[in-house]
């Protein structure tokens, strides 16, 4: 699938000052905070180009994992590995940095299988402890509003999921620029992190919020609760967005980086590869 035509970034408001901020805290080569390029909804709360509002993907749902070779396809303990063995055991060096091609490595930390999948991928399953690495692309060429996401058993389906958000190789001064949001759900515990970019920042939110999860957003499958859905989206004093509220380095609804005090929730970093881990384990 050709990926998504160039588009140039736009900075206004309070994303031009996170970006401001960068440049003070960041210096040359890499990020701080910031805010998604291309369109000023692109990274606010899931709404960017190309995707739906719901959690969908900009490609079409992905499938089970292979062993193709192309762009999207899942490599299993090393990039090149098609033989379809079981990813590596906690190691992202399946990413490799300067190649020139930018990849995500996708990281169950937690203690049950998780399948993952996202824009324009393959996707696959992932046992507790395995990580499998995913080429996206160039890490030259533009590649905008891409989702990815993460879930236990029965896929829960669109505008049920955690999701990192990511617009890669823009034009300005190449930035990625990456955001949790549960502006639509929360379902599993997530973490992006910048790989071999130790300057660049790290998001997390360790905590799990299904068990308190209010009963106007409870989701549920074989009555368990595996999602928790925002009925109001663009509500920050819905029950839902409170208690999304609790990890700041997520986008509790969808105008969450203009208001309040809290640092924006989208972040920048001249970077190649990321790694995206469900349930990472909280910070000491």
């Amino acid at each position: 699938m050709a990926f998504a035509a160039r588009t140039r970034l736009v900075l206004r408001g309070a994303r031009h000052a996170a970006l401001s901020s960068c440049f003070l805290a960041c210096g040359s080569g890499s990020r701080g905070d910031g805010a998604s390029p291309a369109d000023p909804a692109s990274a606010r709360g899931g709404t960017s180009a190309g995707t739906s509002a719901s959690g969908g993907p900009a490609g079409g749902r992905a499938g089970a994992a292979s062993g193709a070779s192309a762009a999207g396809s899942l490599s299993q303990g090393g990039r090149t590995n098609t033989s379809g063995g079981a990813p590596a055991q906690g190691s992202t060096d399946c990413a490799h940095d300067g190649d020139g091609t930018t990849t995500l490595a996708f990281v169950n930390g937690c203690d049950h299988s998780v399948t993952f999948a996202g824009s324009d991928i393959v996707g696959g399953s992932l046992a507790p402890g395995a990580v499998g690495c995913v080429d996206i692309g160039s890490a030259a060429d533009p590649l905008s509003a891409k989702r990815y996401w993460g879930y236990r058993g029965t896929d829960p389906g669109a505008g049920h999921y955690s999701l990192a958000e990511f617009t890669f190789n823009t034009d300005f001064h190449d930035f990625d620029w990456y955001d949790i949001s549960f502006v639509d759900a929360f379902n599993l515990p997530l973490a992006i992190t910048p790989l071999a970019r130790p300057d660049c920042q790290a998001l997390a939110c360790a905590a799990d919020f299904l068990p308190g999860c209010p009963e106007v957003g409870q989701f549920r499958q074989g009555g368990d609760v595996v999602a928790c859905v925002s009925p109001e989206r663009d509500n920050g004093d819905s029950p839902v967005a409170q208690l999304f509220e609790g990890c700041d380095d997520a986008y509790a609804w969808s105008a969450d980086d203009q208001h309040g005090s809290d640092p924006s929730p989208t972040h920048a970093c001249a970077g190649e590869d990321f790694a995206v881990t469900f349930c990472p384990k909280a910070a000491p």
